[in-house]
């Protein structure tokens, strides 16, 4: 077959419609031939038969399973650094993170011990004053007071029988002074002396009810009153040496929380200081409140991928399924885990709001010793599927043409388009569930592509063509 070089120099002495028919025709038959034309070895494959594990793959980033961050423990009042762990370092449960000024803390904690002190002091006296109210009340009720009631009963009672004789002592004298056995004297004498003890039992009967009606109950109300305030004064000190005690307590807890300690492993990172124009991170010497972060302790050494699969590729993962990792930073790394989550709502870029919709992905890595940081970019491979004995094809034979999957399948007889079928497929291999036959070679670049000759090796020249 002649060259388009050859066609255009036998024509170079035609009409120039004739010459431009020409120079048509030559490139016409040469598209046909290299169309036709079998395609050389390298860009070419053959279908072969075997097994297939697909992947799907995505990019995103470490995040830590678990992730703490430590605060002052002080409310409503700021407090100076004075040492922090450096950043990135590792620690483990109770290694120092931070501590911070206990100064004033100390001082209070000092006068709220000598508070406590006084107010046990202050407690015993007031139990004592209440043992001593409660003693009151039991010998005014039990005591000394049922016994002044007892003698004035007492004295009335003698009284009253002394009365009694005397009146039956004189009635019985009157008629022997009738009868002249006694003299007007000695009846007289006896007149005397029931006056006299009608009249002390006048007075006994007065002083009784005095003592049973107005005194006793008035020292008993005495009492019982006396004993409710020195109850209300003991109740008082012990509340008062209760609440000094929490305050003791809470004082010293304090002053113990501003030494800083993990309560887990993981990674240092400092917070950043927000009183500080422009933002910084946060350093010894700075002053924190209660709500200002001083540390971050990622658990590094428990890892997450948080990744994202596209809306066409969403029903393929599912959670269970493995996956394997690779870090940027560490080339050589292989990481393993497991799909964790996968999102129920697709979300789209608020910069790129028009492009594919993508689905949250997480996925859990297995334990690893490597030095892993949060906010690495990784590349996560998930096993989505595997097949047994199916047609291999590379995935770049299989073109789009159409709105079909199409191969172009090299034969003797030129190049000819086959419409396939695709099922499970990765980065490099696809399932033909038809369209192909074990054997077939397959072009890995469309008809009429050009594919660039391999650059020469180092040092060699180039060839004239």
């Amino acid at each position: 077959m002649k060259s388009v070089g050859d066609i255009v120099r036998t024509a170079g002495n035609l009409p120039r419609a004739a010459r431009v028919a020409a120079l048509v025709l030559a490139v016409a038959a040469t598209a046909w031939w290299w169309q036709g034309r079998p395609a050389a070895d390298g860009l070419v494959a053959t279908v072969t038969r075997g097994d297939l594990t697909a992947t799907l793959t995505s990019s995103g980033t470490l995040k830590p399973i678990q992730s703490i961050t430590y605060r002052s423990p002080i409310p409503g009042r700021d407090v100076e650094i004075r040492e922090l762990a450096a950043e990135g370092s590792k620690v483990q449960a109770g290694d120092l993170l931070a501590r911070l000024d206990t100064t004033d803390l100390e001082i209070e904690l000092t006068r709220a011990r000598q508070d406590l002190r006084q107010a046990q002091i202050d407690l015993q006296v007031a139990e004592g004053e209440w043992d001593e109210a409660g003693a009151e009340v039991k010998a005014v009720s039990e005591g000394e007071g049922a016994l002044t009631v007892e003698e004035a009963r007492t004295t009335l009672l003698r009284a009253e029988k002394k009365t009694e004789r005397l009146r039956e002592e004189y009635a019985s004298l009157r008629p022997l002074l009738d009868k002249g056995f006694i003299t007007r004297d000695e009846l007289a004498r006896t007149s005397d002396q029931l006056d006299q003890a009608e009249d002390e039992l006048a007075l006994a009967r007065k002083r009784t009810d005095i003592v049973v009606q107005l005194s006793h109950p008035r020292e008993q109300k005495r009492a019982a009153l006396q004993l409710s305030q020195k109850a209300s004064q003991l109740g008082h000190a012990r509340t008062r040496v209760h609440e000094t005690e929490l305050r003791v307590e809470l004082l010293a807890r304090l002053v113990d929380g501003c030494t800083i300690r993990a309560r887990g492993p993981g990674m240092v990172v400092y917070e950043e200081f927000l009183n500080a124009n422009p933002r910084r991170k946060l350093r010894v010497g700075d002053r924190v409140f209660a709500t200002q972060g001083i540390v971050t302790i990622p658990e590094v050494n428990r890892m997450l991928v948080e990744a994202s699969v596209g809306e066409a590729e969403v029903h393929r993962v599912a959670p269970g399924q493995p996956a394997a990792v690779r870090v940027e930073a560490f080339p050589d790394l292989r990481l393993t885990g497991t799909v964790a989550r996968v999102g129920a709502l697709a979300s789209a870029s608020a910069a790129r709001p028009f492009d594919d919709k993508r689905f949250d992905l997480v996925i859990a890595l297995d334990a690893t010793t490597a030095e892993l940081r949060p906010e690495m970019t990784i590349r996560a491979d998930v096993t989505v599927g595997s097949r047994q004995g199916v047609l291999l094809v590379p995935v770049t034979a299989i073109f789009n043409k159409d709105g079909h999957r199409v191969v172009y399948l090299d034969t003797t007889a030129g190049t000819e388009v086959r419409v396939v079928a695709i099922g499970e497929s990765n980065d490099r291999v696809a399932e033909v569930t038809s369209g192909l036959r074990e054997g077939d070679r397959v072009r890995l670049t469309e008809p009429g592509t050009r594919v660039p000759a391999p650059a020469p090796a180092r040092g060699d020249a180039l060839q004239p063509r």
